[in-house]
């Protein structure tokens, strides 16, 4: 992805939704459970499949969506660091992330951000002392919003996650659920 191209993931920006608002109810029970997630998917992927792995996609500046540059507080069209993954499973890819920060996130209690590597973000959103979600919002997808990840695997839903890193840092979170994370349950009996 050079500088001027936005997202591997996303064809054009969702339209997003607070995570409580009265079109959530139109939304199914098994995919309400993950969008309003309140703790690590990452670890709630990896409890239930037993392993995650994370293959980076994209990993550098970019430029924002009009909504991510809103979400971090910054004029549109200023480069922010964009971490773009797929998060899969033994049986393959579960789920799709975008994540954008501006350059004064990943300094001072941010900068465990732009280091992990192939690790996942949530492993250091919930163990990092001084982060805090502000807030949360959902969206239905179609074809034309995001790309697809292998063989015409479309995500259908996404949640995003608005995190502050200790004081003024913010952090955007974007998640696409594929469709297979919405059958992990209710293939262990557990939905």
């Amino acid at each position: 992805m050079s500088r001027h191209s936005r997202s591997f993931v996303l064809a054009a920006e969702p339209a997003w939704f607070p995570i409580r608002s009265p079109r959530a109810r139109r939304v199914p029970s098994r995919v309400q459970t993950w969008l309003a997630e309140s703790g690590s998917l990452t670890a709630r992927l990896q409890a239930t499949t037993g392993s995650i792995r994370v293959r980076r996609l994209y990993e550098g500046w970019g430029r924002p969506f009009l909504t991510e540059a809103r979400g971090l507080k910054m004029p549109w069209g200023r480069l922010v660091w964009v971490r773009e993954v797929c998060l899969e499973g033994p049986g393959g890819p579960l789920l799709m992330a975008r994540s954008v920060a501006s350059a004064a996130t990943l300094t001072g209690p941010g900068i465990g951000v732009a280091r992990l590597g192939n690790r996942p973000l949530g492993a250091f959103l919930f163990t990092h002392p001084g982060v805090e979600r502000l807030s949360m919002e959902w969206a239905r997808l179609n074809d034309a919003v995001c790309r697809p990840y292998r063989a015409e695997v479309f995500p259908r839903w996404g949640r995003r996650a608005l995190y502050r890193i200790g004081r003024d840092r913010p952090l955007l979170v974007n998640e696409f659920f594929l469709p297979a994370v919405f059958a992990l349950e209710e293939d262990d009996g557990l939905a």
